[in-house]
């Protein structure tokens, strides 16, 4: 029996569960809660939306379904952090709080390696995963979203916006980024994580001819607030119904 449900079936009295389901989600500008992406002052800016970021969605869900199970949610997302980062502060960010639960959804930023920085990524979520087992939480690995599959005429050129476009598609277009998720589906494997392959949703949403890149609120590589819902949903499918 899985987590959740685990603590559901604890207790099934009219009383509500007095210690919460608690979930930590640790991550990049995403999971954050990041959307749009402007530029100021040669500065990258954005928006921040709490309520439509996918844990968010998620905790809707749940307290919907396990009204007597009250779930607390720990936004450990920072923008523009990658696996070394993660890995840096989990202890702080992460098992310091106990929880339950943990998802961990890295790529989108250490993907700018290119190829000579994959092994890293691939080792520092390795490592990274290690560090929650031994704490005895249970870890998910969350692939994100595919980045923008060509660059959108909204930013002006010679920003750095339009640069991390053109950057991002490439990345996307050539490969790199699925050879990344491919490294990121072994290293779960190898260390017993159980997957929740978002990555591989998106994929077959531009294989039925979805423009990708108007399914992403900058553009580059954060999704649309519609977008999160499907995060959303595929977690509650894989903490719930698997």
């Amino acid at each position: 029996m899985n987590s959740i449900l685990e603590k559901v079936c604890a207790q099934r009295t009219e009383k509500r569960i007095e210690n919460p389901l608690k979930i930590a989600f640790l991550g990049d500008s995403v999971t954050h809660g990041c959307f749009e992406t402007w530029e100021t002052n040669g500065q990258f800016d954005g928006s921040v939306d709490y309520e439509n970021v996918y844990h968010a969605r998620l905790k809707r869900m749940l307290d919907i379904v396990f009204p007597k199970c009250p779930v607390t949610i720990i936004n450990a997302g920072i923008g523009g952090d990658n696996t070394a980062g993660g890995l840096a502060r989990v202890q702080k960010d992460v098992i310091d709080h106990n929880p339950d639960i943990a998802i961990v959804c890295y790529g989108l930023n250490d993907v700018g390696g290119g190829m000579v920085g994959l092994e890293g990524y691939k080792k520092n979520l390795s490592l990274l995963f290690g560090r929650l087992q031994a704490a005895k939480i249970k870890t998910i690995f969350l692939t994100p979203n595919m980045m923008c599959t060509s660059v959108s005429p909204e930013y002006p050129k010679g920003g750095i916006c339009v640069k991390a476009v053109a950057s991002c598609s490439r990345l996307q277009t050539e490969g790199v980024m699925d050879l990344y998720m491919e490294g990121a589906r072994q290293v779960s494997r190898e260390n017993e994580v159980e997957l929740c392959d978002c990555y591989a949703d998106w994929k077959k949403l531009e294989q039925a001819g979805a423009d990708i890149t108007s399914l992403l609120a900058n553009h580059i590589n954060h999704p649309t607030r519609e977008m999160h819902a499907l995060f959303a949903a595929r977690l509650f499918e894989t903490l719930v119904l698997e």
